[in-house]
């Protein structure tokens, strides 16, 4: 099983090492163990969390949200629910493109 640093781990993320000693402190995502001189090693499920925690602030949500979300019995199923609302969300903005779009084109002919 690997094991990453945090310089491997914010490397792999496309993020700061300051950010994942950030979400340490936070509780937001800690390691999975320490050596002996008190580094941080994060493992392969630590990488997918943290990948995961990555997209949802690209999602715009607030590291509080995603912090409750994570602390609940089903962390999953609180994301499955906020994916489906924001698919459901830009395919409603595309259908309202999609209608301007069409209504552009009448009014070109």
């Amino acid at each position: 099983m690997s094991q990453y640093t945090t310089g491997e781990l914010a490397k792999e993320c496309g993020i700061t090492v300051r950010t994942v000693q950030f979400y340490d402190q936070k509780g937001i995502l800690v390691p999975s163990s320490l050596t002996e001189g008190g580094r941080r090693l994060y493992s392969e499920e630590d990488l997918k969390m943290m990948k995961i925690i990555c997209f949802l602030r690209d999602m715009g949500l607030s590291l509080d949200t995603i912090g409750q979300w994570l602390k609940e019995d089903d962390p999953g199923g609180a994301i499955s629910i906020f994916l489906e609302q924001q698919e459901q969300l830009l395919q409603e903005e595309i259908d309202e493109r999609r209608e301007q779009l069409d209504r552009l084109a009448e009014l070109k002919k």
